[in-house]
């Protein structure tokens, strides 16, 4: 392959990868709504519509984006991308570390089990505080 074929591609891969990424996930609301339909026996319509609004919406912001860019410089440097991964290193490993203290809190209280609420409670609020301070540190 040459270095004018690898350019090409690159353009292509560039452009079709996010339409790619949003499709993915379309399918795989897809899926697990049917999977939800098959185990349950009702048809999750509510998170269905959710998932092709949002699919919609992400398709959109994506066109957007594509449109307005006119040069061919990069989102991120080296340097961004490996302050991020290292926040993501960080991050998931202080994540651990309170569930693990948490964790023995609760075996220390005498508790036998945990309820899921808490679990899902830490686990969306994990995404939300390191979602967001991902956009934070990519953005210094």
């Amino acid at each position: 392959m040459s270095v004018k074929d690898r350019k090409k591609w690159e353009t292509i891969l560039t452009k079709w990868t996010p339409f790619f990424i949003i499709a993915c996930g379309l399918i795989g609301i897809v899926l697990g709504s049917f999977l939800a339909y098959f185990f349950q026996g009702e048809f999750p319509y509510d998170v269905f519509a959710g998932g092709l609004v949002a699919t919609i919406i992400l398709t959109i912001i994506q066109v957007i984006k594509q449109k307005r860019k006119k040069d061919n410089l990069p989102e991120a440097d080296e340097r961004v991308i490996h302050n991020v991964f290292r926040f993501f290193a960080y991050a998931s490993h202080l994540s651990l570390a309170i569930l693990f203290i948490a964790l023995a809190v609760f075996t220390l209280l005498g508790n036998e089990s945990v309820s899921i609420l808490y679990l899902w409670i830490f686990f969306f609020s994990y995404i939300w505080i390191f979602g967001i301070g991902a956009i934070l540190i990519k953005r210094r």
